[in-house]
């Protein structure tokens, strides 16, 4: 029996529904916060969390939790980390500085 592959795998942990919510709307004060705190933890760089308090959606600031929860909880193997990272990369750069939205 022949496999099929219906698309990409689905990343790990929250950051599918994080990856997600940036697919519908990929701009916005929110969709930079989102991804800026994603690529933190994919990187292990420091992160300013007052941005995520001052997220106007719950529903942002409770996908940030879940991300850093999942981060500190189960973690991330390398591969998963470079994928979800590869993922990211174009969100990242929509919302790098001199980059017009």
């Amino acid at each position: 029996m022949t496999q099929v592959n219906n698309g990409p795998a689905s990343l790990a942990g929250s950051f599918e529904a994080v990856l997600q919510r940036l697919e519908r709307e990929p701009v916005g004060e929110s969709s930079r916060v989102l991804a800026s705190f994603a690529s933190a933890l994919l990187n292990s760089e420091a992160y300013n969390l007052e941005q995520i308090e001052q997220l106007p959606a719950v529903d942002d600031r409770d996908l940030c939790l879940a991300l850093f929860d999942y981060c500190m909880t189960a973690g991330l193997t390398e591969d998963e980390r470079h994928e979800a990272a590869v993922a990211f990369l174009p969100y990242i750069e929509i919302h790098a500085p001199g980059t017009r939205q």
